[in-house]
């Protein structure tokens, strides 16, 4: 029973990490037009909160169930190649999360995303991009049983690192065409004038 609860406890954590870096940048992208205000700037901070517990409970249930299988499995267990490239993929996560609340957000307090140089846009769309994705493929690991004692860490990262080449080329596509969208926007009020 205990390690059910374990196991339950480590996806509803996953789940509201998830959830709520999902909607972050669901928001995130709907604010791209002017600078973080107060009200935005409060949302990402309860959202950090959330996130960090919820990271939190992850590590701390992700631990406990390591030792419950080498409980019950012995040397086995810690021989699964998934689970360490789950834990550096998790670890991959905490370390780009500082670095969003760090670097990244409030850059967007000074100056409105579309507004800012493509160099700039671009860090914070491959920030984005792998929060997201790494996010979302540390829940597919977690779900991937057959994975178990079969692909080595290599292959699990190297399609980790497939399917984030994907999102990283969509983030700097989306970051170079927002870019655009907003130097015509200014060419258009500035001709107006």
């Amino acid at each position: 029973m205990f390690k059910t609860l374990l196991v339950y406890g480590h996806l509803l954590s996953t789940c509201i990490a998830l959830g709520h870096v999902l909607l972050a940048d669901h928001k995130l992208w709907r604010w791209r037009h002017a600078p973080l205000g107060s009200t935005q700037l409060a949302y990402l901070a309860e959202t950090q909160k959330i996130v960090t517990l919820a990271l939190l409970a992850l590590w701390a249930s992700g631990l406990l169930l390591v030792l419950q299988g080498y409980h019950d499995e012995g040397m086995r267990y810690l021989l699964n190649q998934k689970l360490w490239a789950k834990v550096g993929i998790v670890a991959l996560l905490s370390i780009n999360g500082l670095l969003l609340h760090k670097v990244g957000f409030p850059q967007l307090q000074r100056a409105a995303y579309a507004a800012l140089p493509f160099a700039a846009r671009s860090r914070l769309a491959l920030l984005g991009a792998l929060s997201s994705s790494g996010w979302l493929f540390a829940a597919f690991l977690g779900v991937a049983r057959p994975w178990n004692h079969v692909l080595p860490c290599l292959h699990v990262l190297a399609v980790f690192v497939v399917l984030l080449a994907l999102a990283c080329g969509s983030a700097l596509m989306v970051a170079g065409m927002t870019g655009v969208a907003r130097e015509r926007q200014v060419g258009a009020k500035s001709s107006l004038s």
